[in-house]
């Protein structure tokens, strides 16, 4: 409904009509604001690419973005650190403007538009108190002037997601407490949660994990990666076990599904990164025939079973064909 309605403000200068809508529609849903305030963007501006980033402690990353009709630009996705999205977190004072890359000396030889095809660019740093915790965006493959309205337009709604984001990261961090604590209570009441075998974490505990990393990809609408694989448990593997665990990134979990099997899931990762991460454990635990899948935020899969079931798959797979990693997607 609010959709179809920007378009028919796509083509006036009433920027501010759109923005009203866009509040109404929206109200207090931060994904309903995010999706469509980007599509908004693009809509009014008639730009290639509208995009929001954040800054996590895995780097810098993009959040949402739309995109035109006959988008050009590829790679920002999974490289956002060659845009211009860096530069404005080093710099977040001042709103970040570029006419045509290809023309001005300062960008003309970066990899925003030598390898992503950036040209034009006008972008605003979202500010939490005085840090810079994200970027918000709209980029094209031709140059072009940004008027006093449509500049005045990013600002408005850069300030608005800074707000919006501030105020998910607030209830984000208390879910986050209230699951480590739900957690630390049930390891301390059941032991039964820690496998004796490993010193890992067991299916029970994968269990009550679930329930906040499901909740938190959802709201993310993030993937999450699933590698299974075996290993007999001889002298030094409870050692090396304990190791890769502890070098894992914050989110990751690693646990024994059964006696010799071990599963690790992966938060917001896609195969690629799932293959890099999983090159890196080798090194501490040798190579094993390991199956692999993705888990999607679409809402057809709810409590991960149908992925459980297809890294099982994948991982028979691996084993019958003897190789390194077999994917299994559908």
């Amino acid at each position: 409904m609010a959709i179809k309605s920007l378009r028919r403000n796509a083509g006036s200068a009433d920027h501010l009509a759109a923005l009203s809508i866009l509040l109404q529609d929206s109200q207090s849903d931060a994904a309903r604001l995010f999706e469509q305030g980007l599509a908004m963007l693009v809509q009014s501006l008639r730009i290639d690419q509208a995009m929001l980033t954040r800054v996590t402690p895995l780097g810098h990353e993009v959040l949402w973005w739309a995109s035109g009709p006959r988008s050009p630009l590829k790679g920002i996705f999974e490289s956002p650190d060659k845009g211009f999205c860096p530069f404005l977190l080093g710099h977040p004072d001042r709103p970040l403007i570029i006419k045509d890359a290809a023309t001005e000396s300062r960008w003309r030889k970066s990899p925003g538009h030598l390898e992503l095809g950036i040209r034009s660019y006008a972008g605003v740093a979202l500010m939490v108190g005085d840090q810079a915790h994200g970027t918000l965006c709209v980029q094209d493959h031709r140059p072009r002037v940004f008027t006093r309205a449509e500049l005045a337009l990013v600002m408005t709604m850069g300030q608005l997601m800074a707000r919006t984001l501030e105020s998910e990261s607030l209830k984000q961090e208390l879910q986050s407490a209230l699951n480590a604590l739900e957690l630390s209570s049930a390891v301390v009441e059941d032991s039964a949660l820690i496998s004796m075998r490993s010193s890992l974490p067991n299916r029970r505990y994968l269990e009550i994990w679930l329930r906040s990393a499901l909740f938190l990809a959802r709201r993310r609408k993030e993937p999450m990666a699933l590698a299974l694989w075996s290993q007999p448990m001889v002298a030094g593997t409870k050692s090396r076990l304990g190791a890769a665990s502890a070098h894992l990134r914050g989110e990751d979990l690693l646990l024994e599904l059964s006696p010799d099997q071990y599963l690790l899931l992966m938060p917001h990762t896609s195969e690629t990164g799932a293959e890099i991460l999983l090159t890196r454990l080798r090194e501490s635990l040798g190579t094993h025939p390991t199956g692999a899948t993705l888990w999607l935020a679409d809402g057809k899969d709810m409590t991960m079973k149908s992925a459980l079931r297809r890294v099982a798959k994948a991982f028979t797979d691996a084993n019958r064909t003897k190789v390194q990693l077999h994917w299994s997607l559908s």
